[in-house]
């Protein structure tokens, strides 16, 4: 769970909405788990409920969470997440961005790295800027694989795994070894690889790619979590698929 100290940015159907309130953004922490009543989300935070009303309240007019009846007990309400969570802000990277801003320089003769070094420094960009953009990398890929997997033809796991693979090689997105439909390994990651270690893993659009197009061809619920990075110091990366049910 990420911290609720740091600021977190949304997208509500009124627009985009900044959060500094450490209480606000623990409640949305607690909403992230589960739907929660009012009596509930004040025994996680243990405050009065006269403070927490005032937040509840706040968030339902922002946009950012709403509240439903409770199936078994009219007299309460239940509180739920309606929007989305885009970025956070973090600890600048600066170092990071300069590295970057070098390795474009160096590519400039050859095309394709330096369309890499150019997305790289976008990316990374906006993170030396103290923009965390993962969430909202994530949620772009998993629409950029769902529209990809219209046109895929495999309709269960080991073909579309290997369909998958043979997408990441000839795009150019590197080399993925599949491991018991669990673990893929990828050498060579077009997102990451020649990025400086930064302590944690990068490649959160390659997560989302990976859920959107398992879940639109196999109509299964998955969880993509990437678990090595060049991001982390790895000289590849591998990704854990959590296979969830079948989808309603």
């Amino acid at each position: 769970m990420a911290s609720s100290k740091s600021p977190k940015i949304f997208s509500t159907d009124k627009g985009i909405v900044m959060l500094q309130s450490e209480t606000k953004n623990r409640i949305i922490d607690i909403l992230e788990e589960k739907e929660r009543t009012g009596a509930e989300i004040r025994d996680e935070l243990n405050k009065a409920k006269s403070t927490v009303s005032v937040h509840l309240s706040d968030l339902v007019d922002l946009g950012i969470i709403d509240e439903k009846e409770h199936p078994t007990d009219e007299r309460k309400k239940l509180f739920f997440l309606k929007s989305k969570l885009l970025g956070q802000s973090e600890s600048p990277y600066d170092e990071h961005y300069k590295s970057i801003l070098e390795d474009l320089k160096e590519s400039k003769d050859e095309k394709y790295e330096f369309l890499k070094s150019l997305f790289h420094l976008i990316r990374y960009g906006l993170i030396s800027f103290g923009l965390d953009i993962h969430p909202a990398l994530k949620e772009i890929g998993r629409d950029a694989g769902r529209s990809i997997g219209k046109d895929f033809s495999a309709n269960e796991r080991e073909k579309l795994l290997e369909e998958i693979s043979d997408l990441w090689r000839n795009m150019g997105l590197g080399t993925i070894e599949v491991s018991e439909d669990v673990h893929l390994k990828i050498k060579g990651c077009f997102d990451c690889q020649s990025m400086p270690t930064v302590g944690h893993t990068l490649c959160s659009l390659d997560e989302g790619l990976l859920e959107g197009l398992i879940e639109e061809r196999l109509d299964e619920k998955v969880e993509v979590h990437e678990e090595e990075c060049h991001g982390t110091g790895a000289d590849h990366c591998r990704f854990k698929i959590e296979w969830k049910e079948r989808k309603d």
